[in-house]
Order: C-alpha cells, then sequence, then structure tokens
C-alpha cells in the first residue's frame, strides 16, 4: 500500500485557501497513491482559537470539508484530512476530528481523545474529547488513526485513556497520526524517541504526519515521518519546508519498504534555531499581508542578526536598517552598521537623534521645572528610536522587527515604546548567548564575514551613557543565562543543560541570583505589551 504524506503550510481561518491547497494536492495524487494523509485542523489551520465559536466559520468549514471529499470521487486514493466536527452528544459543541474519505463519501470520521490544555495548547477550552477508537479496514490492511496528543500517554502518566493502547488491543499493526505538533529546541528528537519506544513495545508500525510553517508566534517544523515495528527510522520528510512524500507499507512484514535511508536532524543547535526563526519571520510577514521590514540598526549583534535573518528570509532588497546616533554614540555604532548593511547588499537609512534629544531634554526641563535624570535621558534616546522606526513603518508600509533578545527581555533591559516597538521579535526566545552562537553560524552558512567580526567581539552596550556596558546593569551573559534557563525553563531543559548551568552558577552569591529572579518577576509588566516573539524554546514568553 502506498502512503503520501502531505506536509503542507495552512494559514488560520483562510478556509477556502486551505481547501484549494488540499485539492490541489488531491488532483497531483489520485491515480498514484493509495491513501493521501492530510494534517490536524488542515482546513481551519491550527490553531484558529475563538473563530470556533462563530457558527458561521464552522459552517462554512462544513462546506469546504464536503468539497474536498467529492474530489476524491473517483480516485484510487483515499484521503484523511483534519478538521472541526460536530458533537452530537453533551459537552462542547465540536471535536477535533479527522474524515476517511474514500470514491467521493466520507466512510469514518475519527474524534480526538486527548485534548492538550498545557504551555500554548488550548483545545479543552474549545472541543469535546472523543469516546471511540479511530480503526477502518483499507486495502487488507487494519489502519489505526490518532491525532496528535492522542499518541503521547503510552506511559499512561497524564490521562486516564491510552488510545494505542486501544488501537493495538484491535488487532491493527499500522498507527497513523495526523499531527499540528509545534516546534522547539529538541521536539524532533523528543517525538522520534516516543514513537519509537511505542512501536517497539506494541510492535506497530507508525506514520507521524506534521503540518508546516508558521502561525503568529509558533512555528510548525513538518519532519513527517515513519518508523518500523522495530524501531527503525524508515522516512523522514524535510524540515521547515512543504513536502508530499510516498511510502510504501507493507502487510507481510509489517512495516515500511522501498524507503529512503535517512539521517537524524540536529535540532538541538545554532542551525535549527536559524531556520526556525527564518521559517517564522516568512510566514508572519506574509500572512499579515507585510512585504517588506524595517529594523533599527545600533551596530550590535542584536540588530545585526536580526537584519541578517531578515535579508535571508525575505530577500535583501525587503529590509531596511536605520542607524539613528546620538551625541553618545560610538563611530562603531554607524560604520559597523554601515559595513553589515554593505555585506548583506541592505539599504542603510542615516537619522541622526542628537538634536531630537537636546530638544526633548530641553522641553521636558522646562515644562517640569527639573532636569531629567541619567535615566530619563536613556529612554528619550531610546523612544525617539522607536518613534523613528514607527514613522517609516507609516510612511513605506514596512513591518517593525524590534531586537531584544530573551535575556534583555527576561530582566527588563529594554524601554517601552522604543527598542521594543514593532510588529514582531525574531531574537525574543533566544538567549544572548544564543544570539552569539547563531550569528557565528550564519557566517559559517554564508562561507564568509556578513556579520563583521567587530559587531561579534565588542562588548554588549545599549550606549544611551557613556562608556555604558551590559555588565553594569547584569551579570555576564552566561552567567546570566546560566540563571534564566533554570528559573525560566527548569524540567523543560535536557538533563546535560540543567547541569551545565548549575556548572556556571555555582559559586554565585544567592542574593545575585535572587536579583536576577526578581528582576524577570518585576518586568512581566513590559513583556505583556511587547510584540510577539518567534517561539524557539520549549518554554517561552507566551501571549496571555
Amino acid at each position: 500500500m502506498k502512503i503520501t504524506i502531505a506536509q503542507l503550510n495552512y494559514t488560520v481561518g483562510d478556509l477556502a485557501g486551505n481547501a484549494a491547497k488540499i485539492m490541489q494536492v488531491i488532483a497531483q495524487h489520485r491515480d498514484s497513491t493509495d491513501l493521501l494523509v492530510f494534517s490536524e485542523l488542515a482546513v481551519t489551520g491550527y490553531y484558529p482559537y475563538d473563530l470556533i465559536d462563530r457558527p458561521s466559520f464552522v459552517a462554512a468549514q462544513d462546506a469546504e470539508v464536503e468539497r474536498i471529499g467529492r474530489a476524491t470521487a473517483g480516485s484510487r486514493a483515499a484521503v484523511v484530512v483534519g478538521h472541526i466536527c460536530h458533537n452530537s452528544g453533551p459537552g462542547k459543541p465540536y471535536h477535533n476530528g479527522m474524515s476517511f474519505f474514500v470514491d467521493g463519501k466520507c466512510r469514518m470520521q475519527y474524534h480526538k481523545r486527548l485534548l492538550p490544555t498545557y504551555n500554548i495548547f488550548h483545545e479543552r477550552r474549545h472541543f469535546e474529547p472523543g469516546n471511540s477508537s479511530g480503526v477502518v479496514s483499507f486495502k487488507g490492511h487494519r489502519i489505526g488513526f490518532l491525532i496528535c496528543e492522542d499518541a503521547w500517554n503510552d506511559d499512561g502518566h497524564d490521562y486516564p485513556d491510552n488510545p494505542v493502547e486501544e488501537l493495538v488491543g484491535n488487532n491493527v499493526r499500522l498507527l497513523i497520526s495526523i499531527n499540528a505538533s509545534p516546534s522547539n529546541l529538541g521536539k524532533l528528537g523528543q517525538r522520534r524517541k516516543l514513537v519509537k519506544k511505542l512501536c517497539k513495545r506494541h510492535a506497530v508500525s507508525f506514520l507521524y504526519v506534521n503540518q508546516v510553517g508558521a502561525t503568529d508566534e509558533i512555528v510548525f517544523d513538518g519532519h513527517s515521518f515513519a518508523v518500523d515495528w522495530n524501531g527503525r527510522l524508515a522516512m523522514q520528510a524535510p524540515g521547515f519546508a512543504e513536502a508530499t512524500p510516498t511510502i510504501e507499507y507493507s502487510d507481510r512484514h509489517f512495516d515500511f519498504v522501498n524507503a529512503a535511508p535517512t539521517q537524524d536532524i540536529d535540532d538541538d543547535g545554532a542551525e535549527f534555531m536559524y531556520r526556525q526563526a527564518v521559517c517564522g519571520l516568512q510566514d508572519y510577514a506574509r500572512k499579515c499581508g507585510f512585504n517588506q521590514v524595517v529594523v533599527g540598526s545600533s551596530g550590535g549583534i542584536d540588530s545585526a542578526l536580526t537584519l541578517a535573518l531578515a535579508a535571508d528570509a525575505l530577500g535583501a532588497g525587503n529590509v531596511a536598517a536605520i542607524t539613528m546616533p546620538s551625541s553618545i554614540s560610538s563611530t562603531g555604532s554607524v560604520t559597523d552598521s554601515a559595513k553589515l548593511c554593505e555585506n548583506l547588499g541592505v539599504k542603510l537609512h542615516h537619522a541622526p537623534i542628537a538634536e531630537l534629544v537636546a530638544g526633548d531634554v530641553s522641553g521636558f526641563e522646562r515644562d517640569f521645572g527639573v532636569k531629567p535624570a541619567d535615566l530619563t535621558v536613556q529612554n528619550i534616546q531610546a523612544r525617539i528610536r522607536g518613534r523613528m522606526l514607527m514613522a517609516f513603518s507609516n510612511q513605506f508600509g514596512n513591518l517593525v522587527l524590534s531586537t531584544g533578545n530573551k535575556s534583555e527581555m527576561s530582566t527588563g533591559y529594554a524601554t517601552l515604546y522604543g527598542d521594543m516597538n514593532g510588529g514582531l521579535n525574531l531574537l525574543g526566545d533566544l538567549y544572548k548567548t544564543d544570539v552569539y552562537a547563531v550569528a557565528r553560524y550564519y557566517n559559517h552558512l554564508h562561507g564568509r564575514e556578513l556579520i563583521p567580526e567587530a559587531i561579534l567581539t565588542k562588548a554588549p552596550s545599549a550606549e544611551l551613557l557613556p562608556g555604558q556596558k551590559d555588565s553594569d546593569s547584569l551579570p555576564e551573559y552566561p552567567v546570566l543565562d546560566a540563571i534564566l534557563k533554570l528559573y525560566l525553563e527548569g524540567e523543560f531543559l535536557p538533563q546535560r543543560d540543567i547541569d551545565a548551568c548549575k556548572r556556571i552558577i555555582s559559586g554565585m552569591p544567592d542574593e545575585e541570583i535572587a536579583r536576577v529572579h526578581a528582576m524577570v518577576d518585576h518586568s512581566e509588566f513590559k513583556r505583556r505589551q511587547a510584540p510577539p516573539i518567534i517561539r524557539i524554546h520549549a518554554r517561552a514568553f507566551e501571549k496571555p
């Protein structure tokens, strides 16, 4: 039996567009495969949140699902597609479900049994859990279907039900799971480890079909894969790209045959962070209707990496940079920005702000009868720069990218309505040490020093006071990041990272660690007003 995986990029709420994409793939594969599998909530996109509460939205989705079903008429291929299903019993009015279409007719519907309500997930808010197993007999095979979370309770720790055990008990040897599994560092390895263990335990083969693309802060990496009953990784689709690979399942040996050899993907390093950020920006801009972005270029590492990632994601011609030196700015803030933009092919605009700062400072003293304090002057500079970026955005239509990294956003080392201005932040889930790692990977990827070494080696500084360095207010970044990782991510970290962080901060005074924790807690009001970030770590700052 030939099975084709439809690893596609959907747009939340674009019902007609998503359905058209699905039907195009059906048309391409209707005569060449036996089973065509799309991902979780493919018709609506994942996750539609409170659009689900609009009856008109669900009715419009139902019409598209009917069209998809009709598109399978006369086709060799049966089609599995995820969508919102109606609940005929008590509880919430809908299920997160899927339909199995054969020759224009729905032969089986399955409703997701385990609904996640942790981390970024809110499914129990909108859906009622299903209560039956998803078993279908097709072309001599008994196939068991799961939807994402359904496969994650095989140890029985998190839910009273175990859909996998029920399927295996129904004499199923092939499991197919449709998923909208968000990406973060280590997630790909976590998925494969779970599925391999499950396959060995139950002697079943497993096909994992995932969505790709980004929705707001969340990135779906794709990386759909197949695992044999003995735990062998038989196939893996590419990451961060649409793909429709076909694999053959044999009922003789209950495994996948004629599969291309696959290699493990490094999902825990700078390359993965780079690809996640680029994918996130590409989709965020496209799905929000932006073609171009603008970044304030300070000559520092954060704005440099933001510009570099944007150039790769959207093309250098669609990226604008603005250098906005004040009387305090170093010469390197301008010259390093110029060299960076020359290397990237990005246009750099010069907009000095010294006169504006002087005017605001004198106006403040005139209006309030007191000379502004150093902190006030620092924030005046940052807010003038934020204002300039927003004016550029208003005039030319570029989306403003803010540049604060996770270390800064955690501790509040950022200015509201200043450097926090923007529609998206690419670095908001990258610690400062991650930023350096990705920047060095960026130069390695491109085979030359696009991000100048001077930017990579200079002492980090906000340059809002003469001679200012970040270390004047914060611990050195390797130490700060270790404290933050343990505080923010804790048990979400791999044990090796926990051990490494503990080694770094061993000997640190308890008072200093407590000071960092207090900075995180006291800065929550800022983060609530920050632009969305591209989620990269297992635990990120999320919208409420």
